[in-house]
């Protein structure tokens, strides 16, 4: 119901009840729209777009067929790594990034396996809030801005598209595979963090950042996303061709501003012809 008062509109009361465990829109201001003409995404953000409540039921979450699963599961991964890492990062979203990366790679094979089990289903659908509420304080980055255009532009699901791009965004963030002396570690020490979180080997930071390389890659395979877009069966012709496109694109993405490294539009052609062929490093 919308209700008047003194002659202005004031907005409906806004309760909100999410049936997938991804997008963990319920507790943020944003909201993406697509043009299908032009095979555009448009991440809008703006306070009016806040739920006054958010019921979390993970029984409502399945139903969810397992490739549904696997996409929007690999999207709260998404959100929290990069919330985790993003360049206004706070202890409280750190502390929520944390705890849904923890999850995901604990509950996620599980839920996509056996969907019914309420107990996982129950973990993601928390893993999605709470991500959602890290990445709504702290920003996201160059993966949500070039899963948003690959996304529109081959009509690939947005959790699809993250996952498939994370493994080539991590490197360049870290800068430890670029042979520049000038490029600063710090978000390479995050990503160690990380490793050390899920139990991964780290004893520096190269064996961290490679080690969660690989660990997001066999959690793609569990999932049976592709681990690189020739995967997909995407024409390399017609993709190279866009390749332009898409950097220019996501270098204008709301989500580009959070990125703890600031990318040229070079760099960004650079991943997208890296997670084309597989190739997780510079």
């Amino acid at each position: 119901v919308i209700k008047q008062s003194g002659g202005k509109r004031k907005n409906p009361f806004f309760v909100v009840i999410p049936t997938t465990s991804g997008t963990g829109s319920e507790v943020t201001s944003y909201s993406v729209l697509t043009d299908t003409e032009s095979d555009t995404k448009i991440p809008l953000k703006d306070d009016s777009m806040y739920p006054d409540i958010a019921i979390l039921d993970c029984d409502f979450t399945k139903t969810m067929p397992p490739a549904v699963t696997a996409d929007t599961g690999m999207d709260v991964l998404t959100h929290a790594i990069e919330a985790y890492v993003s360049n206004v990062a706070s202890d409280c979203t750190t502390a929520l990034a944390q705890m849904a990366i923890e999850f995901v790679f604990e509950y996620l094979p599980n839920c996509y396996t056996n969907g019914l089990d309420s107990h996982s289903r129950g973990k993601i659908h928390n893993a999605s809030c709470m991500a959602g509420m890290a990445f709504e304080n702290a920003s996201l980055g160059i993966n949500h801005s070039l899963a948003h255009t690959f996304g529109a532009k081959f009509h690939v699901s947005h959790g699809k598209a993250n996952a498939v791009l994370l493994p080539y965004v991590i490197p360049y963030n870290s800068g430890l595979f670029d042979h520049n002396d000038n490029v600063p570690f710090t978000t390479a020490l995050q990503y160690q963090k990380i490793a050390k979180l899920i139990g991964l080997p780290a004893s520096d930071m190269k064996e961290a950042v490679t080690m969660l390389i690989k660990a997001i890659k066999l959690l793609n395979i569990k999932l049976q996303p592709p681990t690189s877009i020739r995967e997909m069966g995407i024409d390399e012709a017609t993709y190279m061709a866009m390749v332009d496109t898409m950097a220019e694109t996501a270098m204008i993405d709301i989500c580009t501003a959070g990125n703890p490294r600031l990318p040229q539009i070079d760099d960004l052609k650079h991943i997208l012809i890296n997670a084309f062929n597989g190739i997780s490093n510079r």
